[in-house]
């Protein structure tokens, strides 16, 4: 009789460590779930970042050339780097062809 209180107890553990796996498994996924939406969310932040950060140097540029405000040095330093990466990319393409 002892041994089959034993048995049951065992089968009772058993049955609480299945469901308490059957839970964490479910959690687990739906943690997944969630960490890959925040992540897109975290791409789709970072590229409108990305693009406001353009539009707005080109606005900057765009506003220097056409002589609003005060920022000419700004607009100049813009344009000599911008000169630089087409020269860059000039000296790439003529160094493959």
């Amino acid at each position: 009789m002892a041994e089959n209180t034993v048995v049951q107890r065992l089968e009772q553990s058993v049955e609480t460590m299945l469901e308490k796996y059957t839970l964490a498994t479910e959690e687990l996924e739906r943690l997944h779930m969630l960490t890959a939406a925040q992540q897109r969310k975290i791409r789709t932040l970072q590229q409108q970042l990305s693009d406001s950060e353009r539009a707005l140097a080109q606005a900057k540029l765009t506003g220097a050339m056409l002589g609003e405000g005060t920022d000419n040095k700004a607009a100049r330093a813009q344009i000599n780097r911008l000169l630089r990466e087409v020269e860059k990319c000039i000296e790439i393409v003529s160094a493959t062809i």
